[in-house]
């Protein structure tokens, strides 16, 4: 976890370096009630050791053990069992030995025998008891891994003693998460403060026994646990001792200082955070004095050490809470500073008196470069102007800008309060047929809650549904507009595309797909996806990035969600937009959206007909309601329009050649892209073909080296003699597509009496072999 702190396996057992292969290994169950034994632990506990729980012929538990009583177990394990006993494939750490590395993990689709075993759903890990922490803090480091659908997350908690080693008080909850953490390690830090003797917990957190989904596998698992010095939490504090490593910028106006408690009652919080929410008097906070000599305007820059870039996929989440209490209260700011290009960048900023209260804020901060964060607090204007902080913490992960009129720039939303902006189509720009509704947890007909409270009474978009809903009904949900930016963007969110249950016909339930909506000079609307997810994708909220490229324009996100032909009661929702800079990849990786898909729902996505071959009036066309081959249905959702057609009969003048040409579509490293569509054949077929082709779009230099382009190559040919014509139905077709050049590919379509349509055209890396069969082109089939 951090630098110099060395692996050390402490605390081994012999019966466990006998692992036998026929039995689970069960931490020992050593409680918080037995004092007099675990006081000579806390002596360890206090040194910067990791506990790495040994490998898997080794596995140890060093001073952590299971809550005496606890219905539900933690216990050990590692890669190389995981099949056997659960928990994730590898340990924390990199290279061949994770496989065999050892971590704990709580299996949470466990029930017990009885009604009261049944009825639990958490398991409590313990630490060994821990005296004062004293006023710099201790620092938990560890690293962590939750998924499954009976996994609720994993919360680390302070656990009160009194001098009897008893309980003494509630719990305190220190840091937590729901969210599965996508099939990887994460790391977390948690600084905190404590007078009296303790013990830090991690708590398992399983579905309720009366959820559905609690019988599905699924596991927390801990490594690498280690409990430091509270200065080796990089950037958290919580201002008991000191400013722990934050400093007070020469050449401002004043200096941030250290209290416990406001000398005015008409301003300032009257003890830190900490007391305010436990009642207790347990420490400081930091502070603006606004009193003389302060003038209003007067500035105090608080800036942090240096941190190194966050990777484009890896934001940080700051959170921190403040106090703005007093009829002079100025403003708040958080200024991110790149180190290497000495650039500063206004990225939360709060004015005004919001109450005798502490409340938290939370921002995204994301860098390319080394950066530091310096908070200013502006003196307003009188002297009753004194502004609060404490408790400050990095996170790993994006988060919404809170409050929400604290952003630098409109986007971020949670949902909670409102739409932050975010509107549906008007009746004027009309070009959906049902909308969005801001709904509450409870009001979904469903198991889903919010993403954000993770309850009922959290709020969230859904896709309505009426009564005139038809397969293909759809709804925009439109951004403000957001400003031109020369650096790239992403935007992050949370997920749910759920089918409870899917009929014989396969998946229906519809699509959610991400716009930029940008102005042409003409005042034309173009409409690019950047993000598209179809069908079912699981009953849990999943995480979402997608990437927006810089742009000299104004522009607009678009929310579209597409309802499809299924018949159950089906969910579609999103949650906790946050922008964040950086050239984010996409996720999940089959959101993605190449050049040249198409499942034509609204247009042709830049496939354009041929206009170049003379005397011609064959050309693919979208299909309508009113003129569609044999009453077809489009293949995505069943709906009576959605795809493209020829259809060729009798034709004597002209060329009987339909041919669509694709917009061009870049080289990609893994040198080939498995082309795979859909389509359907119709009328007598006789004389109807369907062909794919490539035409290498590079410049003659890279061609056949006589200065002229590569002719185009047929890639897959389909003759309807083959197939039965009587009734048009969807098959399946795939081929591979050299892509180590740009190209572009053409569908051509020939015919003197028939058709084909086709529908659903998606690219996806690496080779496949050609389907169907019969369409594999012969070395002696020429162009």
């Amino acid at each position: 976890m951090g630098t110099g702190v060395n692996i050390v396996k402490v605390g081994r057992m012999t019966a466990l370096v006998l692992y036998l292969l026929t039995s689970v290994v069960a931490l020992p169950a050593v409680g918080p009630f037995h004092h007099e034994k675990a006081v000579d632990r806390v002596r360890r506990q206090e040194t910067s050791e990791i506990c790495d729980f040994g490998s898997d012929n080794d596995l140890i538990t060093c001073d952590w053990s299971n809550r005496n009583g606890s219905m539900l177990q933690w216990q050990t394990g590692s890669g190389s069992l995981a099949n056997w006993l659960g928990g994730p494939n590898r340990d924390s750490g990199t290279g061949d030995d994770a496989v065999k590395g050892g971590y704990v993990f709580f299996e949470t689709s466990l029930l017990g025998a009885s009604p009261e075993t049944r009825a639990a759903q958490n398991a409590f890990l313990d630490s060994g008891v821990m005296d004062s922490t004293g006023a710099e803090g201790k620092c938990v480091a560890f690293s962590y891994y939750v998924d499954g659908l009976s996994a609720a997350g994993l919360r680390v908690l302070l656990h009160p003693l009194n001098e009897e080693g008893l309980p003494a008080g509630f719990d305190r909850v220190l840091w937590s998460t729901k969210d599965p953490t996508n099939q990887k390690w994460l790391e977390a830090e948690v600084l905190y403060t404590f007078k009296t003797d303790h013990q830090i917990v991690f708590e398992g957190l399983a579905k309720d026994s009366s959820d559905a989904y609690r019988r599905y596998r699924g596991f927390v698992a801990v490594d690498n646990v280690a409990v430091k010095q509270g200065s080796e939490c990089k950037g958290h504090c919580t201002f008991e001792g000191g400013f722990c490593g934050w400093t007070n910028e020469e050449g401002d106006d004043f200096d941030w200082s250290l209290g416990r408690g406001s000398h005015n009652p008409s301003t300032g919080p009257a003890t830190d955070r900490t007391s305010f929410m436990h009642g207790g008097m347990e420490g400081g906070y930091a502070y603006i004095d606004s009193s003389y000599p302060r003038r209003p305007g007067d500035v105090a820059r608080l800036s942090s050490m240096e941190f190194e870039a966050t990777g484009a996929d890896s934001p940080m989440c700051l959170r921190f809470w403040t106090h703005m209490y007093g009829n002079g209260i100025g403003t708040l700011s958080i200024v991110l500073s790149d180190t290497r290009e000495s650039k500063d960048r206004d990225i939360w900023s709060l004015s005004g008196e919001a109450g005798n209260a502490w409340y938290q804020a939370e921002l995204p901060i994301s860098s390319p470069n080394p950066f530091m964060i310096m908070i200013l607090g502006k003196v307003g204007k009188n002297n009753l102007g004194d502004i609060a902080l404490d408790d400050l913490s990095l996170t790993q992960g994006s988060c919404p800008t809170a409050p929400q009129i604290a952003a630098a720039a409109s986007g971020d939303c949670t949902f909670e309060v409102d739409e932050c902006g975010w509107t549906n189509a008007g009746a004027r720009d009309r070009v959906d047929d049902i909308d969005w509704d801001r709904v509450s947890g409870q009001a979904t007909r469903t198991s889903t809650h919010d993403h954000t409270l993770g309850s009922e009474k959290g709020f969230l978009m859904a896709l309505a549904r009426n009564n005139v809903q038809r397969p293909g009904s759809r709804a925009w949900f439109t951004s403000q507009e957001l400003k031109p930016s020369t650096m790239p963007r992403c935007m992050s969110f949370w997920f749910v595309l759920n089918e409870p249950f899917i009929d014989n016909t396969g998946p229906s339930l519809g699509s959610l797909t991400v716009f930029i909506k940008s102005i042409e000079k003409n005042g034309n609307a173009v409409m690019t996806p950047i993000w598209r997810l179809y069908n079912h994708q699981g009953p849990e909220w999943r995480y979402a990035q997608a990437f927006i490229a810089e742009s000299t324009e104004h522009m607009q996100i678009v929310f579209e969600g597409t309802w499809g032909s299924s018949r159950a009661n089906g969910f579609i929702g999103f949650d906790d937009i946050t922008f964040f800079g950086g050239a984010c990849s996409t996720m999940p990786s089959g959101a993605f959206v190449r050049v040249g898909e198409c499942r034509f729902e609204r247009d042709t996505c830049d496939w354009y007909n041929d206009t170049t071959q003379e005397k011609s009036s064959a050309s693919w066309r979208l299909a309508t309601v009113s003129r569609r081959p044999a009453n077809l249905p489009d293949k995505t959702f069943g709906a009576p329009e959605g795809y493209v057609y020829f259809d060729l009969f009798n034709q004597n003048v002209g060329s009987n050649t339909a041919r669509l040409i694709s917009p061009p579509i870049s080289a990609v490293e893994e040198q080939f892209l498995c082309f795979t569509f859909w389509f359907a054949v119709f009328g007598a077929g006789e004389s109807a073909e369907l062909r794919v082709v490539r035409q290498d779009n590079s410049s003659s230099e890279n061609g056949n080296g006589n200065g002229e382009p590569l002719p185009p190559e047929k890639v897959w040919v389909l003759d309807a003699k083959i197939m039965d014509t009587t009734r048009p139905v969807w098959f399946p077709a795939q081929v591979a597509v050299d892509a180590q050049t740009d190209f572009r590919l053409m569908l051509e379509g020939q015919a003197t009496n028939g058709g084909f349509a086709v529908d659903d055209l998606t690219f996806s890396p690496g080779t496949c072999t050609t389907r169907p069969e019969d369409a594999t082109v012969k070395n002696n089939q020429e162009l």
